[in-house]
């Protein structure tokens, strides 16, 4: 029988769907311990190791941050492929049915047949069935695989940053040919722009409100750095898919917190996006010239000087891959075998571990069953039949490509 035919009977839309609804039942959520959050190294060791062993993947190890690493195959022909899945999603918030594992019609939703509801499904959780499906249909069919297929979950998927899939490929060596990160109703994702937060802190002198001039504003001085970012910050630059660079601020607090006092501290951070070929090293420093140039002026209702701190925050690569890349191909041939066309292609405006891996040198791209307009709501789900057409193009990734 061919690959096709192998996969296209084995694969299961009940078994999909019942992967998907237990994976949204365990809690994996974000908080302010971040990638350090227990929960998120037990749902992995919980419920995604045990799975792995399941389907006959024994060769399981943990970084220093608890990502899974799993790795199967000979390892004979030189070939890799790297399947990543993430472990954290977002807070339970307002969802009252975030970890049910409701399955209802997805009529509602203007998703094909059903849909599974809970927190993380439209994002990590859809596309870590269809991966893990397709990899227990490839183990149980029997397919030689004389590559080496790795599988990671990181304790990431919404802080922002590249601290887990880092650890995994710096600190532990893992690399492959090509990677492939989770995606949205079975798009494929060429490009997205970077991004570098920065965190700015300035002191002033609390006092009285009824007397400026005895006091020292933080907030005056927060907002002449706004002023001046916004006339000086250069956001030169345009890709045709991806667009301009952009600069906001997107959160801004002081203290002390009280009544009719002066702020004498106040804290502001700034997002600033970056097109393919920026470095975030070198736009920080455009950033720090600007903040750094109120360190030491003076209040103007008081002569009182400010103090002002830059801090560099997280930071994500920007991304792009173009058609001719392995990655986009390996996708393009398993679609049209599977599914009987490729996939469209399209430019996001959000930022992953793509950029990253892309930045060293890892071909990777964006593809998979999530639903990215439900991200982050109450309505947070994924579609059964798209998670099941994921497998199906996961699945023959693997056997195609590393036969």
């Amino acid at each position: 029988m061919s690959i096709k035919s192998i996969i296209a009977k084995d694969i299961s839309l009940e078994r999909v769907k019942e992967t998907l609804v237990e994976l949204v039942k365990v809690p994996s959520p974000q908080t302010d311990k971040f990638e350090s959050e227990p929960l998120l190294a037990e749902f992995i060791r919980s419920t995604v190791e045990p799975r792995l062993r399941e389907m006959g993947i024994t060769n399981i190890r943990y970084d220093k941050m608890h990502n899974l690493i799993a790795t199967y195959g000979e390892n004979s022909s030189g070939k890799s492929l790297m399947l990543i899945s993430n472990a954290m999603n977002q807070p339970k918030s307002t969802m009252e049915n975030a970890y049910d594992g409701d399955v209802v019609d997805g009529e509602r939703y203007g998703l094909p047949g059903e849909v599974v509801l809970g927190k993380g499904a439209s994002e990590q959780k859809g596309t870590m069935a269809a991966m893990l499906h397709a990899m227990e249909v490839i183990i149980a069919s029997q397919l030689p695989i004389n590559g080496q297929l790795i599988f990671l979950c990181c304790v990431s998927g919404e802080t922002g940053r590249h601290d887990a899939i880092t650890s995994v490929v710096e600190d532990e060596g893992v690399r492959a040919d090509m990677a492939l990160l989770g995606g949205t109703s079975l798009k494929l994702t060429l490009g997205n722009r970077g991004r570098i937060d920065t965190f700015v802190t300035v002191k002033g002198v609390p006092g009285h409100s009824s007397a400026p001039n005895k006091a020292c504003d933080a907030i005056t001085g927060a907002l002449e750095i706004i002023r001046r970012l916004e006339n000086q910050l250069d956001l030169s630059g345009e890709h045709p898919a991806l667009g301009k660079p952009t600069f906001a601020v997107n959160h801004i607090r002081s203290f002390p917190d009280s009544t009719h006092t002066i702020q004498g501290e106040c804290e502001i951070t700034l997002d600033r996006r970056l097109l393919p070929g920026d470095d975030p090293h070198e736009k920080w420093e455009d950033i720090r010239k600007i903040v750094m140039q109120v360190d030491g002026m003076k209040d103007p209702a008081s002569g009182i000087r400010w103090q002002v701190d830059m801090t560099e925050g997280p930071f994500m690569y920007p991304s792009l891959v173009d058609l001719e890349s392995p990655i986009v191909q390996a996708v393009f041939t398993a679609a049209e075998e599977m599914l009987g066309k490729k996939p469209e292609t399209f430019y996001t405006t959000t930022a992953f571990d793509q950029g990253y891996m892309n930045h060293v040198g890892i071909p990777c791209a964006n593809y998979g069953s999530g639903e990215d307009q439900f991200a982050h709501t109450d309505d947070d789900c994924s579609s059964v039949e798209r998670t099941r057409d994921a497998s199906k193009v996961f699945a023959y990734m693997i056997a195609d490509y590393l036969k």
